[in-house]
């Protein structure tokens, strides 16, 4: 599979500091990786219902799921572009997860075996220079990917609280030049 990166959004702050670093780590792919930019923003989720005891089914996915969806199965590597909000992720980024839920039980997609071997990478800027104040935000990724047989490809860390503080951050800049080196 070639390798196509998409960068999930998940800030409330438009071209904000966690952007900005994945942006810039996103520049150092090579020029042929496709990448594709969605702002979990621009394609809203309704609330998720948990369905899996009951007798309802989960359906096909439509509408923004489904570009999700979609655009999430295509993809060989997964970027979860997330500042830390309360120590973990922004309630957008985790109610795509629990989506993660709801296609594992819709047999055309096949979501989990599809899953396997994909990359998941996670981008984040936090205002705390404690890092270990991301420990379940990096945990919940991690072990989501585990579940799914993906490789967990670690965190790019920046610092930044108000907008553009993250470009003054050179050592998130450095790392981000060789952030995706591995992939």
């Amino acid at each position: 599979m070639a390798q196509q990166y998409v960068f999930l959004l998940a800030s409330g702050r438009r071209d904000g500091n966690t952007e900005s670093l994945a942006r810039r780590a996103a520049a150092a792919l090579p020029t042929a990786t496709a990448r594709t930019w969605l702002r979990f923003a621009d394609y809203p989720l309704p609330p998720f219902r948990d369905l899996r005891h009951g007798t309802e089914q989960y359906l096909e996915p439509t509408g923004n799921e489904k570009i999700l969806a979609d655009a999430t199965l295509a993809a060989s590597d997964i970027v979860m572009a997330a500042p830390l909000y309360w120590y973990g992720l922004p309630a957008a980024a985790k109610l795509y997860l629990d989506y993660w839920s709801a296609w594992m039980r819709v047999p055309s997609l096949n979501f989990k075996q599809r899953m396997t071997g994909k990359t998941l990478w996670a981008v984040c800027v936090l205002s705390d220079d404690d890092r270990t104040t991301a420990d379940p935000y990096v945990g919940m990724l991690r072990l989501s990917a585990g579940y799914l047989g993906m490789k967990w490809a670690g965190v790019l860390f920046g610092s930044g609280s108000r907008p553009g503080d993250v470009l003054q951050d050179a050592r998130a800049l450095r790392e981000a030049e060789r952030f995706f080196a591995g992939s």
